[in-house]
This record gives structure tokens, C-alpha cells and sequence, in this order.
């Protein structure tokens, strides 16, 4: 007997969205106040460095600042194999009309792909700038 044998199909399909939902207002909730937290707490550091007449750096250092493009290729990658596993996932199981379905995100994954390797370029080109300026 399965673990959850009482549960219907129904129900399961009822629950998905909902737990999709309130997962992703979760994954917001925590971001924002995750990100709350850190600049309180550089907030805090700038106050305790005034106080005890500590030079404060003109400039932040960002650590870890990623360029725009790699976040972009990373997304289109998977993107990508989601809507391929669909298309041939529906393809087998319902025939040509339901592979097409698998077609959007595949296209979606793609056009992330070309939209990352052109912001690629075109930040290789602003380093070039930049370093030729110095």
C-alpha cells in the first residue's frame, strides 16, 4: 500500500498550485528580509566606525558582484533542458499536437541563452573600455 494511498489524484492537483505559490512568496518573503538584515547590520558597522572617529572607505566594495550575462546563461541552460525533457516527454506520451507545448519554455530557454551571451559582449566591451581608460 502506498505511504499516501488516501490522497486522490484531485486533491494532489489541487495542492500543487498552492503549494507553488506559497512557496514563492516564501523564497520573497525571506529575500527581502535577508536583505533588510545586511544593510542593517552595515548600517550598524558605519555608526560603531563614527563613533569611535574610524575613516570610513569612500567607496563599498561589492563582493561577489556577478555580471548580468551569467545569471542570464545559467537560467537559459536550464530553461532550456526543462523545455526539451517536455517537448519529448509529451511528444511520446501524447503525439506531435502536445510536444508543441514543450516548445515555450524551450524557446523562453533559448532566447535567456541569447540574450546572456549578448550582455556578454557587450560587458566584455565595457571591461575593454574601462581597462584601456586606465
Amino acid at each position: 500500500m502506498p505511504l499516501f494511498g488516501w490522497v486522490d489524484a484531485e486533491v494532489v492537483a489541487v495542492f500543487i498550485p498552492i503549494v507553488a505559490v506559497l512557496g514563492g512568496v516564501f523564497i520573497a518573503v525571506t529575500a527581502v528580509v535577508m536583505n533588510g538584515r545586511r544593510k542593517e547590520l552595515e548600517h550598524r558597522e558605519r555608526i560603531l566606525a563614527l563613533e569611535k572617529g574610524v575613516a570610513l572607505p569612500t567607496e563599498v566594495a561589492v563582493e561577489g558582484e556577478r555580471p548580468k550575462h551569467s545569471g542570464r546563461r545559467a537560467n537559459g541552460l536550464v530553461m532550456t533542458g526543462i523545455g526539451l525533457a517536455l517537448t519529448i516527454a509529451l511528444w511520446a506520451e501524447e503525439g506531435a499536437e502536445g510536444g508543441l507545448w514543450g516548445l515555450i519554455p524551450l524557446f523562453i530557454g533559448i532566447g535567456l541563452l541569447v540574450a546572456g551571451s549578448l550582455d556578454k559582449r557587450e560587458w566584455e566591451a565595457q571591461q575593454r573600455r574601462t581597462n584601456s581608460l586606465k
